[in-house]
């Protein structure tokens, strides 16, 4: 029958058995870190490329180098303001102000730079010199066009409005994760405002770009990391009161303007949370950290196989870094027999490809899946 990507992509995310997997190979985490992206080009003999950006992954991937790995996503990131390099290798955000360093290969938001770590008052948020203006064309600018161009080609379209999708990014980001984590039991009047002001700013820009983009969207990524190795940050009862409402603001807004499925970023052990995330409206979960706890991806498929799609599971803690290219073949095929078995596994790793990771094993990884991921499966 030969079905499209797209078609692929809704077999999948209906929990039905495409004909062939999906692979996603291209989003802001589903990528590679920008320190590696040369290693990778280079191994794999591209020349003409472009330096890789991104904060996390590598967003302007060369087309060839997506084709070579048999991706079937497009990526649609929302325009963003310019940002300020400044000294020791800082550089601040033009949308929200907050600080970045490189350090090690990896971009860092370190607790003891964070432009709003002192405030003490609402006053102290207010006077913050830097605020997203909504009426900025840059976010918009032509995106409707370039979203109709790659729904068009028959791919995925991944589409990501970034900083106007992370609310409890943002926040530790402008205060510090310490902050972060007390404010709501030492100041919640001060969170409760911080939270809003991120919230209504992101609402705004969120529901501007999705009245361009909405109806060619296949994927809407929404992120917010509130978990670590071993658990969550914060209680499922803690996430339902100071954190859900205001997620919930923005997929209320996703969920009247386009068809796509939503998905959220959580790394870690966020199995306690899968139920809030699902009062949210999430249908995506992402990066699917198997090596975390409660993560394996027999008790995701188990417990929550019939109301999530899986975006990601091959970890890139141990196997991908560490595992030989027959064990990153065998480790491929379980995560996609496992998660993959009746629809509901988007291929993908379960984060941006680390710097210490062997080429041999990437391409292992990809051509595994290509080759292993047609319905029905083999055993």
């Amino acid at each position: 029958m030969n079905l499209t990507p797209q078609e692929n992509f809704w077999k999948v995310v209906n929990h039905e058995e495409p004909e062939r997997l999906p692979i996603f190979w291209g989003g802001s985490n589903s990528s590679i870190v920008p320190s590696h992206y040369d290693t990778l080009c280079k191994h794999l003999g591209f020349t003409a490329y472009n330096n890789g950006v991104g904060d996390f992954g590598v967003i302007n991937l060369q087309s060839e180098l997506k084709e070579r790995f048999h991706s079937d996503v497009e990526l649609l990131l929302i325009g963003a303001p310019h940002r300020m390099s400044l000294a020791d290798g800082i550089t601040q955000d033009g949308m929200w102000g907050f600080f970045m360093k490189d350090v090690g290969g990896f971009r860092t938001f370190p607790d003891q730079i964070a432009p709003l770590r002192q405030a003490k008052t609402i006053d102290d948020i207010e006077a913050h010199p830097i605020w997203p203006d909504p009426d900025d064309p840059i976010y918009y600018r032509g995106q409707r066009e370039k979203a109709q161009a790659l729904h068009n080609s028959g791919k995925i379209v991944l589409g990501e409005a970034s900083y106007a999708s992370a609310p409890f990014f943002i926040y530790p980001w402008l205060r510090g994760v310490d902050q972060w984590m007390m404010d709501s039991r030492l100041n919640p009047d001060l969170y409760r405002h911080l939270a809003q002001k991120i919230t209504a700013l992101s609402a705004q820009i969120l529901e501007r770009w999705l009245e361009q983009v909405g109806p060619y969207l296949d994927v809407l990524c929404f992120y917010d990391d509130i978990a670590m190795q071993t658990g969550p940050m914060v209680s499922l009862d803690y996430y339902r009161q100071w954190i859900l409402p205001y997620e919930k603001q923005l997929t209320d807004i996703a969920k009247k303007m386009t068809r796509a499925k939503l998905s959220i970023h959580c790394c870690g052990s966020c199995y306690d949370l899968i139920p809030g995330f699902l009062e949210v409206g999430y249908e995506i979960l992402n990066p699917v950290q198997t090596r975390a706890k409660n993560m394996d991806a027999w008790r995701l498929k188990q417990d929550y196989g019939d109301q999530l799609t899986f975006y990601g599971g091959v970890d890139v803690q141990r196997l991908l870094p560490f595992g030989t290219v027959d064990e990153v073949r065998q480790g491929v095929k379980e995560v996609i027999k496992t998660l993959g078995t009746g629809g509901g596994l988007l291929f993908a790793t379960s984060h941006n490809i680390e710097p210490d990771t062997p080429i041999e094993n990437v391409v292992a990884m990809f051509d595994t899946a290509y080759e292993y991921g047609r319905y029905p499966l083999k055993d």
